[in-house]
Formats: structure tokens, sequence, C-alpha cells
């Protein structure tokens, strides 16, 4: 393969464009040679721990794959920050190439014992699976499928429920209909999107759910516990409000993710608009581009893919404590997995995972690139040190 070529594959993968003939090159590039192994891991590891190599078809080619070259021939460097990351227990890790680093036809050792591998799915694929759960204002409990017919008004396609719009019936609503509440519950190891009487669009990651009025009033408030992207329509005279934990985020017309599961820090991260945060530590104000962590109390700069990345199949991770990886994965692929030995507490998470993957391929490579291993319990899966 041409350096050339190389070069094009490695800022795609980056990039998230690799199609799959691609991919299948970049995997024989990768499995001619246990260099190329040890070069595509350090460049994965200074994407995610620099952020300077972030969105690489953005920049001139040939620039980049000379700055790429010079990083790796500085081996100092390299092990420096390796180093670095040992030190913090750091994984580096590629997840969602399959059976990349299988080398030489080698047979694959399973993270767990065969006769104990849990057989799971990325996402449920059964249509008589529900997506989510409504629970309407009456207290009916409505499931919610992949494809499905109208309910009281509401379309349900594709994963998606749509709500009768305000534009359809322009009257102001009643104060019955603004005060009565609708739930939508998404379970864990599934995902699912809603379009709001005002035509906000939501999208609930795993674990999530939303509560919200039949109708919006002269406000438009909503409750929200797990993780969601808004993409809310402006309404100058009428504030979009999102309750979560004991904050409560303000905003007229923008696009922004909100992460606020129980036990773990409230994060905002916004990608177009602007928003005000109240906190009880006081009130922040996010631009494009900005990050509100509610452990640190401050705004900061950040590259939003890590945050957001989730909604196009793809969850990319910086640095992230061990038990929030493992805490993100059960809720994912709807399972139990617990950390049994208490030096992985401070290990941290750097890498890719790819929703289409199942559970099994992603423990089996992290598994292989890191000092752990994967235990069945009865239902329960145990992360331990090798």
């Amino acid at each position: 393969m041409q350096k050339s070529k190389t070069e094009t594959l490695i800022q795609k993968y980056l990039s998230h464009q690799l199609n799959e003939q691609e991919l299948e090159e970049l995997k024989l590039w990768i499995e001619e040679d246990a260099s190329h192994r040890e070069i595509f891991v350090k460049l994965l590891s200074l994407h995610h721990v620099n952020n300077q190599l972030n969105l690489l078809h953005q920049f001139d080619k040939e620039a980049s794959w000379k700055s790429i070259q010079h990083r790796c021939n500085r081996s100092h460097t390299i092990h420096r920050r390796i180093a670095i990351y040992s030190s913090a227990a750091a994984i580096a890790i590629l997840i969602g190439i399959t059976s990349i680093l299988y080398f030489n036809g080698q047979k694959p050792v399973p993270a767990i014992a065969q006769n104990e591998q849990p057989q799971q799915s990325p996402l449920p694929k059964n249509t008589e699976t529900p997506k989510a759960t409504w629970v309407q204002a009456n207290h009916s409990v409505v499931p919610l499928y992949e494809n499905q017919r109208e309910i009281n008004g509401s379309h349900i396609n594709n994963g998606e429920i749509i709500f009768p719009q305000e534009s359809d019936s322009p009257h102001k609503p009643k104060l019955d209909t603004e005060l009565l509440q609708n739930k939508i519950i998404v379970p864990k190891g599934s995902e699912y999107a809603i379009v709001l009487a005002d035509g906000t669009k939501v999208k609930m990651n795993a674990d999530s759910h939303i509560d919200f009025p039949v109708q919006f009033g002269d406000t438009r408030e909503v409750t929200l516990e797990g993780e969601a992207m808004f993409e809310v329509t402006h309404d100058e005279a009428r504030p979009f409000i999102i309750k979560t934990h004991d904050h409560a985020i303000y905003v007229l017309g923008t696009t922004f993710n909100i992460s606020a599961y129980p036990d773990e820090e409230l994060s905002v991260t916004l990608i177009e608009g602007k928003l005000k945060v109240n906190a009880p530590s006081g009130e922040y104000y996010l631009l494009p581009g900005e990050h509100y962590s509610s452990a640190q109390s401050k705004v900061s700069k950040v590259d939003t893919e890590f945050y957001i990345s989730w909604t196009e199949g793809a969850m990319e991770f910086d640095a992230m404590p061990f038990p929030l990886l493992i805490a993100r994965l059960s809720r994912c692929y709807n399972v139990d997995i617990q950390i049994a030995s208490k030096e992985l507490e401070t290990m941290k998470f750097t890498g890719v995972i790819f929703r289409n993957k199942p559970l099994d391929f992603a423990l089996d490579i992290i598994h292989r690139v890191s000092d752990v291993k994967f235990e069945k319990k009865g239902e329960t899966i145990l992360v331990k040190k090798q």
C-alpha cells in the first residue's frame, strides 16, 4: 500500500468517513506488520489525548501527513506521552474495526469463557420489543415500537414519535392541557426520538426519561433524567426550560446535549446558539463549542464530538474514568457489568465504541489490549485486573 493511500485511510478513519472497502484496506495494512499496528495505536492515542488531529478531513492532506510523520519520528515524545497515560492507567484502544487485532489468522481467545459468553446485540432488533414507553397524561401506558400506526393523533415511525403540532392548531391551549404531563421512558439498550408540540426535536439516549406537557402554554418546560440531544425551536416569547438534577437550562432556540444520569455529574454541551445554566453555584452562559460541568462548576471550551457522537452511532471517550465507561456500556447494551478489582477504578479510557458492534466484541477487544479480563457470574459480568 502506498504511503499516500495509507495517509488517506488513517485520516478518513479518524474523521469517521471510511467505507467498507477502505476499512478492509486499512485492516490489511495494520496486519501487514506489527509496527503498523503500533503506529496506528499511537496515532489514535494522540488524536484523543491532544484533540489536535480531530476532524482531519478539514486540513490539508500533505501537511497533516507530515505532522503525523513528525510525531511518530519523535519517539521520545511519543514514549513520554504514553508514559504519562500509563501512569494514569489509561487505555488507548480501538473498538469497532472487526478483528483488527487478530493477526496472522490466530484464533481469538474470548474475554469470557465460551460456555458463559453472553448473547448480546447492540440494539434491540426485534420489532416486537418496545423501543420506548409512553406514559400518557391519563396514566395509561403505551409501548412504542420501531414502526407503529397513529396513536391519539401522534405519529410513530422509524423510532420516532411526533406529537400533534401547535402549528396545526395555533389557538392558545387550555389550562388543563398545559398541566397534563406526558412521559417518554427509554430503557437500557435503546434510543428514541421525539418531536414535541412546538416542533422541538429530542433524541433520547438509553436509560433516560423526559416529562413534558400535552401542550405548551406561555413557557415551554420539560424535565429530563438521563441523556438527550435537543434541537429547540426558536420562540423568543416563550423560553424553553429544561429542569434536571438541581439545575435549570434556559434557551430560546439552539442545539445542545445534556447528560444528567443519577449519581453522575451533570454536563451540558452547546453546539449552536446560546443558553444559560442556573446551578446552585451560580449562573453560567454557554457559547457554541463550550461545555458546562457540575463537577467543576465551570464552563470550558471542548471538542463537542466527544459529547454528541452517540447520536451518530459512535461513542467517543477522552480519558474517561473506567467506572463511567462501564456504566455507559451497561446502559448501552442493557447488561449488568461491575468492576471487581479496586485498582481499575483509577483507570481511564480513550477510544471509540461503535454501537453497531455487539457487546462481546467490545469486551474481547478491551481484554486484548488492556490489563483486564471479564468473567460471567450469573447475569452479571465482572471486570477484573489480569
